[in-house]
């Protein structure tokens, strides 16, 4: 839990140059003349990279939290809140493009286009068609800071996340209460900080009533446990965020309940250049194993699938899928579907969804979020579906057996089968819209036509 710890308190890695860095991709190179603290950010091949390092939990929560960057344009309130979390808060309301995104937030353009390039990079937002839009492990990591106690500042939050002495000092102090003499062995011991580190960030802490010194004994006040606790959370979060970012980044901003800082047992699947199928073969792998129970989501309709998943229908003791309504469009557009769905009896399935009995297809009008397989409630894939605008190119899939996982995609499952219908209400719906287009035409066509005056 506390590994990162011991890596914060060795030396840091030398300043990588800019042209190391130009030599990442074919593609042009772009480098900010802007800094944020020491670092410097750089375009390359459309990926924001560090540029003194790459970026981590630590990087990320001080380009949030350091007022050395987070300059306003005016005086008014938003200023209260650093630079980068008045962004995320701005993008909550939708998509922005760099000059609207200047202005919700109260900044200069310029501030703004720096501002976005660890956010990009940590996945907390992500750039579609010049437009910024918000992640659930941005909204996620917004939640967390907007949820901090009153007493944990913002400028402490800044000064623990530059500090690992300081975070060594916290965690300690959480364990127990020390005298001064232990905390220096102990230091001495760790390879933490020296004798003066330890009496100045002391000092600070107790001026700042984090730590409290009774008896010749140091511990933490209350506020003190707060902010170690909240920095811990925002570590979790962040460390989250930026392990699975290929996975989370793109999910939209209302998934933002996924429990990043708890993701445990689980597995990423890439598609790449040379196996651009990864992410469909977990799928199509999945249903070849015997089941009691599988739920599911999906977007897309694909012959592998349908042939991989027939027999899980057929067979399985419980199913139930939710379509978009896309979908069942594409299934009644091919007669083998139709034909197969009247073997069992065609009015269960068009008035309840019956494929077969105790096996529902349903559908939903919206867009779906992710593709998603439930296998017995102790096993799941999910991948982000076409309207969060991946590519094939781009997809991961997301597998695992952690008990918090399935809880989070069976919430989800649960959530969208809800608003989902059967076949002939779709088909209803469908063609009510379609009279009512038709309808508004008409009345369109005869308010334009020139009506002879009433004698």
């Amino acid at each position: 839990m506390h590994r990162f710890w011991h890596s914060q308190l060795q030396s840091a890695a030398p300043r990588t140059s800019l042209d190391e860095y130009s030599r990442v991709g074919p593609r042009r190179v772009q480098l900010l003349s802007g800094v944020s603290g020491m670092q410097t950010f750089i375009l390359s091949n459309n990926h924001w990279i560090c540029g003194n390092r790459t970026m981590t939990p630590e990087k990320l929560l001080q380009s949030l939290f350091d007022s050395r960057v987070q300059a306003s344009a005016s005086s008014s309130n938003q200023g209260r809140h650093p630079t980068r979390i008045r962004v995320l808060q701005a993008l909550q309301k939708g998509n922005l493009c760099i000059p609207d995104l200047a202005e919700k937030s109260d900044v200069t353009r310029q501030t703004a286009y720096r501002a976005v390039a660890p956010l990009d990079e940590a996945g907390l937002v992500r750039e579609r068609n010049d437009c910024f839009t918000l992640t659930c492990s941005g909204s996620r990591i917004l939640e967390a800071y907007l949820q901090l106690d009153d007493e944990v500042t913002v400028d402490s939050l800044a000064r623990l996340t530059r500090s690992p002495h300081q975070q060594w000092l916290l965690r300690v102090l959480k364990e127990e209460a020390m005298r001064k003499c232990t905390l220096l062995d102990r230091a001495r011991d760790e390879g933490g900080p020296s004798r003066t580190t330890i009496h100045r960030i002391i000092s600070r802490l107790q001026e700042d009533g984090y730590v409290n010194h009774q008896s010749a004994t140091y511990e933490l006040s209350e506020s003190g446990e707060l902010l170690q606790e909240s920095f811990e959370h925002l570590h979790e979060i962040a460390a989250g965020a930026i392990e699975n970012r290929s996975f989370v980044r793109w999910l939209p901003a209302e998934l933002d309940s996924l429990p990043l800082e708890a993701l445990e047992n689980f597995e990423l699947i890439h598609n790449t250049p040379d196996q651009p199928h990864n992410v469909l073969n977990a799928f199509v792998s999945g249903a070849g194993i015997d089941l009691e129970a599988f739920r599911g989501m999906g977007a897309i309709r694909s012959p592998a699938l349908d042939q991989a998943y027939r027999p899980v229908v057929n067979h399985t003791p419980s199913v139930t899928v939710v379509f978009t309504d896309e979908v069942l469009f594409q299934f009644h557009g091919d007669h083998r579907f139709v034909d197969y769905a009247a073997q069992f009896d065609y009015s269960a399935y068009l008035k309840d969804g019956l494929i077969r009995q105790d096996a529902r297809l349903l559908f939903v009008p919206g867009p779906i979020p992710l593709h998603l397989a439930i296998y017995d409630d102790s096993r799941v894939i999910m991948a982000p579906a076409p309207s969060t605008g991946v590519t094939e190119a781009e997809s991961t899939a997301l597998e695992s057996s952690d008990s918090c996982i399935i809880e989070w995609a069976l919430n989800l499952f649960s959530a969208h089968l809800e608003d989902a219908r059967p076949p002939i209400r779709v088909f209803q719906e469908h063609a009510a819209t379609l009279i009512g287009d038709k309808n508004g035409q008409e009345r369109l066509l005869r308010s334009s036509t020139p009506q002879k005056m009433a004698r």
